[in-house]
């Protein structure tokens, strides 16, 4: 072979090679576009079609505080606010409490999918509406909804007006406010209401609502009983506020403890957005704290601690439970029936209570305890007292009579 005949070949073989060379890092470049565009594919994708249920407790309680800002506009019949804040359709509903929300993640926004309940009189109806959440300008916005709609964004199945970014542009009715920390009275405020609404006018579902050891010991899994005891507090429950409380929390659990304007105490647990269970006093119960409490009592504070218990007994209307700590041979001779010591129970003792300073001393084993009372704190009241006497027995319990 000559000389040019050798150049020749060695140019070719060049030539297939750049060409190979060529193709490949082509067909490599073309998947490095394709990956890159399937990654931002699925960046927006993620970004703006991914649907989470609000878990938040500060972020869901915000967005309520949204709502309600809303409904307050609504009773100052303001119509300037309203059309300010609902442009596409004015809300006419007042009384909303949102239960559940799903959140759609968009770029520089969110939508909310809110389902809740409105209340009138007593009457309770679902309802359905969608905030929109503008973070470029710090805005909100409302709209109603619907079931289904609410049901799509749930199964993450978006679809829509909502889908893409929404400018809100900014009045003095609709700024929202980042990063703000819900109070832990408001939301335990938001959950008594809920509970008091729903044993006054629901009672089905509030019996789901009662703790299951306590739903066991005081009602007996009854929910007959427990619509009885309702009844029977109706007044009382209905004008309940409370006075004062206590806040821990552990494990992911918020406990509540607080006592209301009529004395009566009450134990939540609230282990997630309007997941909760409620405990209507403090001696159904007896936990071994309170019976270690108990025990380090003087008898003579026992004899008074007891009292407390069967005086608020007389006020929940829980004849039932003071008649079992009645003297057998006192409960033979006076009232061989429970409908005989109710009679007798209604005649003595006012609606609601009020309790003065309580005289108390011993006779042997017995302990006789004078308890003044009256129905209100006016001085125009009638003052009336009654005589109790009370031997103690086993671990927090005692047997009970009085003059009649």
């Amino acid at each position: 072979m000559d000389k040019k005949s050798v150049i020749l070949v060695f140019m070719i073989i060049v030539t297939i090679i750049i060409i190979v060379v060529s193709t490949v890092l082509l067909l490599f470049i073309n998947m490095q576009k394709n990956t890159i565009n399937n990654n931002k594919n699925e960046l927006i994708t993620f970004l703006t079609e991914k649907v989470r249920r609000v878990e938040n407790r500060d972020q869901f309680f915000n967005i309520g505080n949204h709502i309600k800002k809303y409904m307050d506009y609504r009773k100052q019949n303001d119509t300037q606010a309203i059309q300010a804040i609902s442009k596409e359709e004015v809300i006419n509903i007042d009384n909303f409490q949102a239960k559940e929300m799903y959140l759609l993640n968009k770029i520089t926004n969110y939508t909310v999918y809110v389902y809740g309940v409105t209340k009138q009189a007593n009457v309770q109806n679902d309802y359905y509406m969608v905030v929109n959440l503008d973070y470029t300008n710090y805005t909100f916005s409302i709209s109603a909804s619907s079931k289904q709609e609410f049901e799509n964004a749930k199964n993450n199945m978006v679809k829509g007006q909502y889908k893409e970014d929404i400018v809100i542009q900014k009045n003095k009715y609709n700024d929202i406010v980042l990063g703000e920390t819900v109070d832990d009275f408001e939301v335990l405020k938001i959950y008594f209401d809920d509970y008091k609404f729903k044993a006054i006018y629901y009672p089905e579902e509030a019996f789901e609502l009662i703790d299951v050891t306590y739903k066991k010991e005081k009602f007996n899994n009854d929910l007959e009983q427990f619509k009885a005891y309702i009844q029977n507090n109706r007044n009382t429950l209905q004008d309940a506020n409370i006075v004062k409380h206590g806040v821990t929390k552990e494990n992911g659990i918020t406990k509540y403890i607080f006592v209301d304007n009529y004395n009566q105490y009450y134990e939540l647990k609230e282990t997630g957005i309007y997941q909760y269970t409620i405990i209507l006093d403090n001696y159904t119960v007896q936990s071994n704290e309170q019976l270690q409490k108990y025990n380090r009592l003087t008898n003579e504070e026992k004899a008074l601690s007891n009292i407390d218990k069967v005086m608020k007994l007389i006020d929940e209307k829980d004849y039932n439970t003071i008649y079992n700590y009645l003297n057998q041979d006192f409960k033979n001779t006076n009232f061989p029936t429970i409908e005989s010591f109710t009679k007798y129970m209604k005649e003595t003792f006012f609606e609601n209570n009020i309790v003065g300073r309580i005289e108390v001393k011993q006779e042997g084993n017995i302990f006789i305890l004078n308890v003044p009372y009256k129905e209100s704190l006016s001085t125009a009241a009638e003052d009336m007292e009654k005589t109790f006497m009370m031997k103690l027995t086993e671990g927090m319990n005692f047997e009970l009579s009085f003059e009649i």
